[in-house]
């Protein structure tokens, strides 16, 4: 189990650990897994804060550094009591530039003859149906494009069953989907002296149905990007 150490609640930017066991005599936790800059930010009697990472749960707690060790962990006293504890039946989580993941939809196929749809390169011909994934859970994932042919496609389809999502490193996960919602944004392009937009499509999907194989290739893709822009 992994968990993200915060020495500044305010700050974004967590340091990763990982649970290593737990002494109920000494009523202490040891934490392992810790980068060498990560470590160096911590010391003997900080107060620092635990986000637990990969429960159904959003747990967080508080504690007081006992402890540091050479390995890349630390001791703490064993909280007293839980900052919070959260029930989320989905918890989700928002992609970055270095972990995407997209989804190819089968009843869209952009033209590049269309003005609508994105610019096509006969090299990237394998690619140029992909969708950015915005957020993702367990129970289904946000879309983002500027291209409204893609809206235009799903229409007043509810359902899609030759989805597939695409997972770093994995083979394209076939997935039936539903459409729960679609939003149209426009974004005030920053920088410009003139009021310039630019419109930003949004759609919300649900599984219908993922197999424990699945799952289990989704849950790992979440962790990876729950700790992703931790140090």
């Amino acid at each position: 189990m992994y968990a993200l150490i915060r020495v500044d609640p305010k700050s974004k930017i967590g340091i990763r650990s990982n649970f290593h066991s737990v002494s109920l005599e000494e009523k202490s936790i040891v934490f392992s897994g810790i980068s060498e800059y990560g470590l160096e930010k911590l010391a003997p009697d900080k107060i620092v804060r635990f986000e637990v990472i990969g429960m159904p749960s959003k747990v967080v707690f508080q504690t007081k550094i006992l402890k540091t060790m050479g390995a890349g962990g630390v001791i703490c006293e064993f909280p007293a009591a839980l900052i919070s504890i959260e029930r989320r039946s989905a918890a989700r989580c928002t992609t970055n530039h270095n972990i995407m993941a997209y989804m190819e939809l089968g009843l869209w196929k952009p033209d590049p003859d269309n003005i609508d749809a994105p610019p096509g390169f006969f090299h990237h011909r394998d690619i140029y149906s992909w969708i950015p994934v915005l957020d993702v859970s367990v129970g289904g994932v946000c879309l983002q494009t500027h291209f409204p042919s893609c809206i235009t496609a799903i229409g007043d389809n509810k359902e899609d069953l030759n989805a597939s999502l695409i997972l770093p490193m994995q083979e394209p996960l076939q997935i039936p989907v539903t459409f729960r919602w679609q939003k149209r944004i426009r974004n005030r392009l920053k920088g410009t002296t003139n009021d310039r937009y630019q419109v930003d499509y949004r759609v919300g999907v649900e599984f219908l149905s993922i197999s424990e194989e699945q799952l289990v290739k989704l849950k790992q893709f979440i962790r990876q990007l729950s700790v992703s822009e931790a140090i």
